[in-house]
């Protein structure tokens, strides 16, 4: 699925030297999203226990974007992109993705 992601960007410094930022929108073709069930961190079971909807978010090798620290809409509802990618070597990467994100509603 192709998803929309909307980050604040840094173009410039005004004159009083703090960011400048304005609002990028980068659309990825071929996502893949899957539930977190299962937590790995503390993070992710803190947000189970608390009942807050979470996702990984799977891109595809094909994109080599930057899409931490953004949100995006799924479902009805905004998450917030809130990890570093995790990235597996293409090697050991036979399907199309191969780096993940986590995220996590924050509106519903």
């Amino acid at each position: 699925m192709t998803l929309i992601f909307n980050k604040q960007v840094e173009v410039g410094l005004n004159e009083f030297n703090e960011p400048i930022t304005e609002l990028e929108q980068i659309s990825v073709d071929d996502c893949l999203i899957a539930p977190i069930t299962e937590p790995t961190t503390a993070r992710e079971q803190q947000a189970i226990s608390q009942s807050r909807i979470q996702m990984r978010i799977h891109l595809p090798k094909l994109f080599s974007g930057d899409v931490s620290n953004s949100t995006v809409g799924y479902d009805g509802k905004l998450f917030e992109v809130d990890s570093d990618s995790v990235v597996f070597m293409p090697e050991n990467t036979p399907t199309r993705w191969n780096r993940y994100f986590r995220a996590e509603v924050i509106t519903q």
